[in-house]
């Protein structure tokens, strides 16, 4: 098995060509690890030799500890790392122009899972759009899309929904790289940014995740949950649990007012590749449902090869809401500050999903006109690709 190594592996190799000496800040969280173990923060500080000014936090915090969506961290200076922690996802999405002071680059190591909804590259897409003409550059740290770079899941959000959860036109599972990713926003709105991406070695797109999986936030907490997000996602957009609140957040899905053993039988039904269910009871600590006993399902994945997390859950929203009509619904606003569209339609970047589950039409009823989408995303991040 060929070795991987990450942006941050390579880095130490090509810091004094592509950094020198320059003033930074680096956009990473607690987490991040190199392949050896050591925190990103830790490596880059050691490197930068007190040109480190600042560490920017995203989405639950420098320390990973913001629980849901929506729950701001406070900006502080970090005394037992010696540096400022400055959190963009705070009272404001984007820095303050004082950010800025004395900074030359910005690093930029994120951990994203593989799915559009995961706010981390949508919000990384924000800055360099509020950076764009600034003249500041921008080194990203690649790493692999940890659900492999050629399967491509669910509909291309439109730019009427564009967020903090979509802002490009891409599927639910975008099958790109973070400096793919980042490199095809430049491209799409035409900013003026100089990027520079650290490219992973060792990779190929068909490879799934290997390595040390280290919570990149707190109901991510492991390949597993990554595996089903793409479709797993969805429930955020409805009355029933993700399994926030319970030690399999994602892979776990119920609310009170399910049968479990009907529930699994009406989805053995449908065939439904890769995949198999479980019926289980469960009680949410917190979340949804908090306290309450839910029927529901764990949702394995042993087949990751022809498993299709998004057409999965799709089918098992659409079962809950036919079963259980009087009881399932949608959630109301907000969703990461969107206080007007239902939190389903910004999940799925339209409402074509929604409507389609309200006229209980099956997955297959949608299916080609979401390959037709995917079909022309592909092609148009051909461009952008670093690994074959």
């Amino acid at each position: 098995m060929v070795n991987i190594l990450n942006g941050i592996d390579i880095l130490p190799r090509v810091y004094k060509k592509i950094v020198g000496g320059r003033n930074m800040a680096l956009v990473t969280g607690s987490a991040n690890i190199d392949g050896s173990g050591h925190p990103v923060y830790e490596v880059v500080q050691r490197l930068a030799s007190g040109s480190l000014k600042a560490i920017w936090s995203l989405q639950h915090g420098f320390f990973i500890d913001k629980q849901d969506n929506m729950v701001p961290s406070p900006s502080f200076f970090w005394s037992a790392g010696g540096v400022e922690v400055r959190s963009l996802y705070g009272e404001k999405l984007l820095p303050g122009e004082e950010w800025l002071r004395g900074i030359e680059l910005l690093i930029v190591d994120p951990f994203d899972v593989g799915t559009r909804v995961y706010t981390f590259l949508n919000h990384l897409v924000m800055l360099l759009r509020w950076l764009s003409g600034r003249n500041i550059e921008v080194i990203v740290l690649d790493r692999p899309n940890p659900l492999n770079g050629r399967d491509f899941e669910g509909p291309l959000s439109r730019p009427d929904h564009f967020s903090i959860v979509a802002q490009l036109p891409v599927p639910m599972r975008h099958g790109l790289s973070a400096g793919e990713f980042l490199s095809f926003a430049l491209s799409y709105y035409g900013l003026d940014v100089p990027l520079i991406v650290v490219k992973v070695r060792g990779w190929s797109r068909g490879e799934y995740f290997s390595g040390a999986w280290t919570l990149p936030s707190p109901n991510m907490p492991s390949l597993a949950a990554a595996l089903v997000y793409p479709g797993a996602v969805l429930l955020e957009g409805t009355n029933v649990s993700e399994g926030r609140g319970t030690t399999r957040p994602f892979e776990l899905l119920g609310a009170p007012f399910i049968d479990p053993f009907r529930l699994r039988d009406q989805a053995e039904r449908l065939k439904l590749p890769g995949t198999r269910f479980v019926p289980m009871f469960f009680k949410p600590e917190f979340s949804k449902h908090s306290g309450r006993v839910c029927g529901g399902l764990l949702v394995q994945v042993p087949d990751r090869k022809n498993f299709r997390g998004f057409q999965t859950y799709y089918e098992l929203i659409r079962l809950m809401a036919r079963l259980h009509p009087g009881e399932f619904r949608w959630q109301e606003p907000p969703y990461e500050f969107e206080f007007r569209r239902p939190p389903i339609d910004m999940i799925c970047g339209s409402d074509l999903i929604r409507k389609a589950i309200e006229k209980n039409i099956p997955f297959s009823g949608i299916r080609d006109d979401i390959e037709c989408e995917i079909s022309a995303y592909a092609e148009s991040v051909r461009p952008f690709l670093l690994y074959p």
